[in-house]
């Protein structure tokens, strides 16, 4: 009866609050933050981290929301990665929620948990299915208990295709992969091609223009600016923004300059800037990476750093409303579609 409850809230889609102008920092949401996988995987405190997304610099930040990925490492004991683990993680991640503010309970409009108002909205995903049954029943049913969006791939290649952290070029979405995607399509699931190959995000693509589907890379940045395999081609940005989903801008030093790994606040504002001239305004978001063990960019080094990263977009010439989009309401758009 309890998880009942949380999906019946769950499904309450409310009006996100109005930008006041002047705010030093727009409401954020970040599309993904491994906090999970830090506190359930890595031994740290579900509210501090590796302290780049401590609890305590939420309101600082300006933090109205956060993604929070399901993923399982290669070597989770004691049955690997498997469909036992994600159970355990979505345990953990309920568990911890209710024993953490500012965390509200996971969906859109919730600001509460137990008997608490909480300020922090949340959401949950996958970072890769590949262990997953995919059938639609098992798909559905964990639609119903909050997952929004599912990322398909890490950094190793999986049944469902492969992942852009090995070269393997020609093989792309697996058939198995292919009818995975068109179910949580149809059951108006969101894709989330970050990890995946060229060769899968283009199959999975195609199949979302086929079928009116939402396809987001949530922690992704402009190969242009930053040729990473990781990274989007200005072709693949477009055909995002087309689908009306987001790319949430990472802020990993080797994701936004290769070439050395050292980067600053200002490539993470090139990129806002990039991608907003090749996708559009509604295309851009912010999707950190935080505690998925990156090296954050200098001026960025944890949540409490994003008023800097609002007054350099403004010094860039964005304005409050710009502002407002890119932080957290073209996010909020895709999270909260009905």
């Amino acid at each position: 009866m309890f998880l009942m409850g949380l999906c019946v809230l769950g499904v309450l889609f409310l009006v996100a609050p109005q930008l006041n102008a002047g705010e030093p920092t727009p409401g954020v949401i970040d599309l993904h933050v491994d906090i999970s996988y830090r506190s359930l995987y890595q031994g740290k405190a579900f509210t501090e981290g590796s302290g780049q997304f401590r609890a305590g610099d939420l309101r600082a930040g300006g933090i109205s929301g956060v993604v929070l990925p399901l993923y399982v490492p290669l070597d989770a004991e004691p049955e690997g990665r498997g469909e036992f683990q994600l159970e355990r993680s979505y345990a953990h991640v309920f568990s911890s929620i209710l024993a953490a503010p500012p965390y509200s309970l996971p969906g859109c409009g919730i600001h509460r948990a137990g008997g608490q108002v909480r300020r922090v909205e949340t959401w949950l995903a996958f970072e890769g299915i590949g262990s997953l049954p995919t059938d639609e029943a098992t798909l559905r049913n964990w639609m119903v208990r909050g997952l929004r969006i599912f990322g398909l791939i890490h950094t190793h290649h999986n049944r469902i295709g492969t992942s852009s952290g090995h070269r393997a070029h020609g093989r792309g979405l697996s058939a198995s992969g292919r009818e995975t995607v068109e179910r949580i399509f149809s059951l108006g699931g969101v894709v989330d091609i970050s990890h995946s190959g060229d060769e899968t995000t283009d199959s999975v693509l195609s199949i979302a223009e086929e079928q009116g589907g939402v396809v987001v890379a949530t922690h992704s940045n402009a190969r242009a600016l930053a040729p990473h395999p990781r990274n989007l081609t200005d072709q693949q940005i477009r055909r995002i923004a087309a689908t009306g989903g987001v790319v949430g801008v990472n802020f990993h030093q080797r994701f936004l300059q290769p070439a050395d790994g050292r980067a600053s606040l200002k490539d993470v504002v090139d990129q806002i800037l990039y991608l907003k001239k090749v996708g559009g305004l509604s295309l851009v978001a912010i999707g950190s990476d935080y505690e998925g063990g990156i090296r954050p960019a200098q001026g960025l080094e944890n949540a409490g750093k994003f008023p800097a990263l609002a007054e350099a977009l403004r010094e860039a010439g964005l304005g409050e409303d710009a502002l407002g989009q890119v932080f957290g309401q073209n996010a909020r758009r895709v999270l909260c579609r009905r």
